[in-house]
């Protein structure tokens, strides 16, 4: 690791370890809402959480990009090589109702691809890290993903809705849908090797998906898109093509499934 991406790792870390523990000082208290243009969700506590990683990131690295989901857009993250992709509390839902599914997710990305990522579950007391080429990490210790290679049995990271309707042309075997709120936790849970696999058919914002990406791949897995292309972030639409994550020995077989659908 060069030493100005190890001062960059350990900005990221220190940065979303205490973004996390600032979400945690408003989780479970009444909490002021509101609904965004979008139709989604955001707190008080987003707005803070934001407002704390722009100050640390954005005054330790001015010459970087930024991508935030509670940020306006700034057009010049497109020509800059590395580019801060955020999002201060992934599971805003979950956060609001004081479930424990949610996290704060930080990511740094380099000619489109994830360097570093850190991602907090700070009410399970869950701290994720990676560098590429330098492996996965929770609370310290190293992650790997999951060696199945059947669906059958398999534990996967979506919603039991997801599973249904008329887009799978064929039927699923025996598998244990979990739902979980944040997308990026779905990742971490994919990294740990608590979950099997996760996937979503649909669009998603890059900063729903960079961070906990990197955690996967440095674990042993693989992700990709939906359509099974990789990954590069720091679009100008700021979206990726859904996601699909899973051990190297499942990928296959997921894609295989996700073809049929899209």
């Amino acid at each position: 690791m060069t030493d100005d991406l190890a001062r960059d790792f350990e900005l990221v870390r220190e940065t979303a370890r205490e973004a996390g523990e600032l979400a945690l000082s408003y989780w479970g208290r009444g909490i002021r809402e509101e609904t965004k243009a979008d139709g989604t969700a955001v707190t008080e506590a987003d707005r803070a959480v934001d407002a704390l990683f722009a100050a640390k990131l954005r005054e330790a690295r001015p010459d970087y990009g930024w991508l935030s989901e509670e940020s306006a857009e700034h057009e010049a993250r497109l020509s800059a090589r590395r580019v801060f992709v955020l999002d201060p509390i992934d599971g805003t839902q979950s956060f609001i109702h004081a479930k424990d599914d949610w996290t704060v997710a930080l990511s740094l990305v380099e000619d489109g691809e994830v360097i570093l990522s850190a991602a907090v579950n700070p009410v399970r007391g869950e701290f994720y890290e990676a560098c590429r080429g330098g492996g996965a990490f929770l609370n310290g210790r190293p992650i790997a993903v999951s060696t199945r290679d059947t669906l059958s049995g398999a534990t996967l990271i979506v919603s039991p809705s997801h599973l249904k309707g008329s887009r799978w042309k064929r039927p699923w075997p025996e598998v244990h849908p979990v739902h979980i709120c944040s997308m990026t936790y779905r990742l971490c849970l994919v990294a740990s090797g608590v979950g099997d696999a996760s996937f979503a058919l649909p669009p998603k914002w890059e900063w729903d998906v960079a961070p906990g990406s990197l955690l996967v791949a440095e674990a042993g897995g693989v992700v990709t898109d939906a359509s099974g292309e990789r990954f590069r972030f720091n679009n100008k639409s700021a979206k990726v093509p859904g996601y699909l994550a899973a051990g190297p020995l499942l990928h296959p077989l997921l894609a295989e499934r996700m073809g049929d659908a899209l």
